[in-house]
């Protein structure tokens, strides 16, 4: 039987632990272990954090979710859409970029050397982004709904919220305040379609698909400006 349980409680264990870990590790990449330790934490604690309130706290059962047809369909069809945009504003905007500023802040997470870069992508596109759904998608969506009472602003928080550690790693890699504005949007934009995915088909997998697919057009551009 499911308990009540204050959705706000468990929004505020896991909605800025992305933001917290960003700040903690590009403040302190000079100690790598240190930064290492703490990211893994991170990831380690907003795997378990949801989990633990949906069955214990609230007392609910596992249930996988597995997508359907027509899902998997709109993911890959959103994903290609969004992917397209990046590599156009790419194309429009690339030459403003910082690239010498951007290439520094890299160097010091290692993903200049092509192994740690690849390595980087296999992990942001398979692992990370679907830890980011099981987070935004599926917890911090269903608990704004049942904090606000409303699927519109549910996706508006969760896409807030999704955004926030986005904007501060973009401005510690040298983007400009405009940049940052433009890059935010389209951050807020595909996180808002990703949370009506969630809503429309009750499944993480559905929005995951359509999030690695953006993650490739992005680490396209990645690997162009390192090592192009």
């Amino acid at each position: 039987m499911q308990k009540q349980a204050n959705p706000l409680i468990g929004i505020s264990l896991v909605a800025f632990v992305p933001t917290i870990s960003i700040l903690f590790t590009l403040n302190y990449n000079d100690d790598e272990l240190t930064s290492q330790v703490f990211f893994m934490a991170c990831k380690f604690w907003l795997l378990i954090a949801p989990a633990y309130w949906f069955l214990r706290v609230e007392g609910n059962v596992i249930s996988w979710s597995m997508p359907n047809r027509e899902g998997l369909i709109l993911g890959s069809i959103t994903g290609i859409v969004m992917s397209g945009i990046i590599i156009v504003m790419w194309l429009l905007f690339g030459a403003t970029i910082d690239a010498d500023a951007m290439l520094a802040e890299m160097e010091t997470t290692g993903l200049t050397d092509i192994r740690i870069f690849v390595a980087g992508m296999l992990y942001w596109i398979f692992l990370n982004s679907l830890l980011e759904e099981y987070v935004f998608r599926w917890f911090v969506t269903t608990k704004g709904l049942d904090l606000l009472g409303s699927e519109i602003a549910a996706i508006c928080l969760s896409a807030s919220l999704f955004t926030l550690h986005h904007a501060i790693a973009l401005h510690y890699f040298g983007f400009i305040w405009w940049q940052t504005i433009l890059a935010c949007f389209g951050l807020l934009s595909a996180a808002a379609i990703w949370s009506w995915l969630y809503f429309r088909h009750k499944s993480i997998w559905v929005c995951w698909l359509s999030h690695a697919i953006c993650d490739v057009a992005v680490f396209s551009i990645g690997y162009i400006l390192i090592f192009g």
